[in-house]
């Protein structure tokens, strides 16, 4: 196949707490990013193999996702910018995804980061699941 996907290590607790619409932000984003890398190393070599391999977990009361893709192993980041730079030609439309994913983690009193390993691009998001006075739910705190 072009790209494999894994997504056989994504769970969700029982309990969620963390909006279907912010896990949609954080999910679309990242798989998006994910399988444009993936489209553009198998443009420039063929026979690489191209993945992407989601898994998540619950510890406590924190949620944590990971999205791991392979890809040409080049990221271009300017000095005063945290975030990869995107190479799509509508920059005004692009290069927001990880602004997306951190405000949607932050949402949730949570983090995301990003690092490179090899020719592996790893994503990992944290988010507190718990109930939110803000959400109409009310705390027993």
């Amino acid at each position: 196949p072009d790209l494999r996907m894994d997504v056989d290590g994504l769970q969700f607790p029982e309990k969620l707490f963390i909006q279907s619409y912010d896990i949609g932000i954080v999910l679309g984003n990242a798989v998006d990013n994910a399988m444009d890398a993936c489209r553009k190393l198998k443009a420039k070599e063929p026979g690489e193999e191209a993945f992407i391999r989601i898994s998540s977990f619950q510890k406590r009361e924190l949620f944590f996702l990971k999205v791991e893709n392979s890809f040409d192993g080049k990221v271009v980041r300017r000095p005063q910018n945290e975030f990869p730079v995107t190479d799509k030609a509508d920059r005004e439309n692009h290069g927001i995804g990880l602004i997306n994913i951190r405000s949607t983690a932050e949402k949730y009193q949570g983090t995301m980061d990003f690092k490179v390993n090899g020719r592996v691009f790893i994503l990992s998001v944290m988010m507190k699941n718990e109930r939110r006075e803000e959400d109409g739910f009310r705390s027993n705190r």
